[in-house]
């Protein structure tokens, strides 16, 4: 009997569990290999192909994907040129590089296996890009980052908020520093109450909601009205965070595309009248990628859809105090007469995400069922964010003046990223300049794809988002998203130089390719 020499043998993973990672799109001009390789990719920097797992046999995985096996052996081929597998006479290609190792000799094969089970679920509900968004946004110091999308570290307000400590924190160190109502600070609803009701939202303290940040607000709400299998209605493209919020609720997230006035609200309503969708999710102003601002008649239309599928709508508003020209465009909430609109903003953009201080206005009765879901996962939001934003509030002039400085800031950002653009990217990239909001949405021309592009970028030493993780039905992938407010200015012209110069680099040896594609040779299959 053949003696087994190594006692962490890699796990098996069938041809049929490879197949269903990759889904080939025949009629796109990317070559299949190109295809193959990059979800493969995916796969091994998401975690979900450990590190040890054997791939199956390039005639296996030809046979199962109904291509030339000479396809998947240049897919397997570059994937080795790039570290993540290789070859190993008589056991097959193995992955090389993942976030999970199968063979790390620290691992008790009758150990913990409920780690390796955990991460299957989290990758449903994050995406397979999860943890390269998480890493664009937190780069060291030798990349530029323009994925991030917060606020500019010089535009913290520390000094005001200095200057508040000073003056009033021992006096109401009670209300700042000790716990506070589950539904807020009722001095800071009040003010919130009042901002609202002078953008024509009818609004008293009862209505609002303090959170914890906008994310806690889409899971209440999520929580709330949903159950598992429930299905959600959002943009396409939209905000990540709502969609791994809704996926993590078990809910099915159904997109409805998005043009230069927002919603195809058009197209809403056959979704509504065949899926009876239990909530529309909408960011109405300076959308999350794209910038656009929902029109006026589209807002109505949506509001009359809601209400005669009965479907209430969460708009989420975290940029509208960020418009650069004419008037702070109005909420959609301020259109609503007959409380379908529960209303979403955040501190978080326009003071400092570190106050975690966000709220939501709905009708009363919803607001006191939330309430008592807060409580249980939260309790309260910290009572010292929430008094130094009431204190700021009260201070008309005082925050009046940040946000004229905050405008003009990062308008001024803008325009320097939309000059660098046509500059360095010139007819390459197609981008529509938003009106507020902290992002550009980008549009590669021809067949170049933002992934490859990314790849080839960070080589440069420079990143941005690419627009898959926005979408809902796979598009996105000739779409990025560059974010203009946290970076530096002198880093906003450098970092789309350094875009241009890898777009350049990718175009050159897609050139090259083409003119020199690589041979086709029969070969030994590595089994």
């Amino acid at each position: 009997m053949r003696q087994n020499t190594n006692q962490h043998q890699p796990l098996p993973l069938f041809t049929a569990s490879i197949c269903s990672l990759i889904q080939l799109d025949r009629s796109s001009d990317t070559p299949l290999y190109q295809q193959i390789s990059d979800k493969i990719r995916e796969a091994i920097l998401s975690g979900q192909l450990a590190e040890g797992i054997r791939l199956p046999t390039e005639r296996a995985l030809a046979s199962a994907l109904q291509v030339n096996r000479t396809t998947v052996m240049n897919a397997y081929n570059q994937l080795a040129a790039d570290g993540l597998v290789e070859g190993h006479v008589g056991r097959g290609t193995l992955v090389k590089r993942s976030q999970f190792n199968y063979l790390d000799d620290n691992y008790d094969e009758n150990g913990p296996s409920w780690l390796f089970g955990l991460p299957t679920t989290e990758r449903e509900i994050l995406g397979p890009d999860a943890r390269m968004l998480s890493e664009l946004a937190s780069v060291g110091d030798d990349i530029i980052s323009l994925a991030a999308g917060t606020p500019a570290i010089e535009l913290l307000p520390a000094e005001m908020l200095n200057a508040i400590f000073a003056e009033g924190l021992v006096r109401a160190r009670q209300s700042a520093l000790g716990y506070c109502p589950v539904e807020g600070l009722l001095s800071l609803r009040r003010d919130i109450a009042m901002r609202m009701r002078n953008r024509g939202v009818a609004v008293d303290a009862q209505h609002i909601l303090i959170l914890s940040g906008s994310t806690q607000g889409i899971g209440l709400v999520g929580r709330f009205l949903l159950n598992p299998g429930d299905e959600v209605v959002v943009e396409v493209p939209t905000y990540l965070g709502a969609i791994q919020t809704f996926r993590a609720l078990g809910a099915r997230v159904i997109g409805v595309p998005t043009d230069s006035d927002g919603m195809r609200v058009d197209l809403l309503e056959t979704i509504l009248a065949r899926h009876r969708p239990r909530l529309i999710y909408t960011l109405p102003t300076f959308q999350n990628p794209t910038g656009v601002v929902m029109s006026p008649e589209r807002r109505r239309r949506l509001l009359l859809l809601a209400r005669r599928y009965q479907t209430p709508i969460l708009e989420d508003d975290p940029y509208s105090e960020v418009y650069f020209e004419g008037k702070q465009p109005q909420p959609l909430k301020s259109l609503d007469t007959h409380s379908q609109v529960i209303y979403l903003s955040t501190f978080s953009k326009i003071l400092a995400p570190g106050l975690r201080v966000a709220w939501l206005a709905a009708p009363e009765p919803m607001i006191e069922r939330l309430t008592l879901h807060k409580q249980i996962f939260d309790l309260n939001t910290n009572a010292l964010g929430q008094w130094t934003v009431s204190e700021i509030l009260q201070r008309d002039s005082l925050i009046d003046n940040h946000l004229a400085k905050l405008r003009h800031y990062y308008q001024n950002k803008r325009d320097l990223m939309l000059q660098a653009i046509r500059t360095h990217l010139r007819d390459a990239v197609r981008v529509n300049p938003p009106g507020g909001g902290f992002h550009l949405w980008c549009r590669l021309q021809g067949d170049v794809r933002a992934r490859a592009l990314l790849r080839e970028a960070t080589r440069e030493h420079v990143a941005f988002v690419i627009g898959e993780p926005f979408h809902v039905d796979g598009g996105g992938q000739q779409h990025f998203r560059l974010g203009f407010a946290f970076p530096e200015e002198e880093k906003i012209e450098e970092g789309v130089r350094r875009i241009g110069v890898a777009l350049r680099h990718l175009q050159a040896r897609r050139l090259q390719r083409e003119e020199h594609p690589p041979l086709h040779v029969e070969h030994i299959p590595m089994v």
